[in-house]
């Protein structure tokens, strides 16, 4: 049953994404949604700066037009934990739901709260704005 219920959802993900046409203008500010320009560039920023993290190709059949053939998706590897699975184990104190504006579903933010200072950590303070231009790319 579940093998079909996936079948099904694939299928419709498929449609979804044949009948959504590529994003050519920033909209990431509106909805969080890049430019494959920008998940390019932030790729790129990611694997400069943290060296668990790569770029690969993937399956020919499943690859992106509109991205570059060796830059499909982001894998890492090799992450190191300087804490084992029991101390990290489900701590309510520490999740904190976050109201969407758009809808009524929420997220969880597992990191809002900076132990160091103990203060909450607002989500603005951690965004960066990232800017495309011809020669380069910036992070500001």
């Amino acid at each position: 049953m579940q093998s079909v219920i996936n079948s099904v959802k694939g299928t419709a993900l498929g449609v979804a994404e044949y009948l959504t046409p590529v994003l050519k203008e920033s909209k990431f500010r509106e909805t969080g949604v890049v430019t494959p320009e920008e998940f390019v560039a932030a790729g790129d920023h990611l694997v400069h700066h943290c060296p668990t993290w790569q770029w690969a190709s993937g399956d020919e059949s499943k690859a992106k037009s509109y991205l570059p053939p060796n830059k499909q998706f982001l894998i890492t590897k090799n992450v190191p934990c300087p804490r084992r699975c029991k101390q990290i184990d489900y701590c309510e104190e520490k999740q904190k739901i976050i109201e969407n504006e758009q809808d009524e579903e929420g997220w969880v933010d597992t990191h809002h709260y900076d132990e160091t200072t103990g203060k909450d950590i607002a989500i603005e303070d951690k965004i960066s704005e990232i800017s495309l231009d011809a020669s380069t790319v910036s992070m500001k």
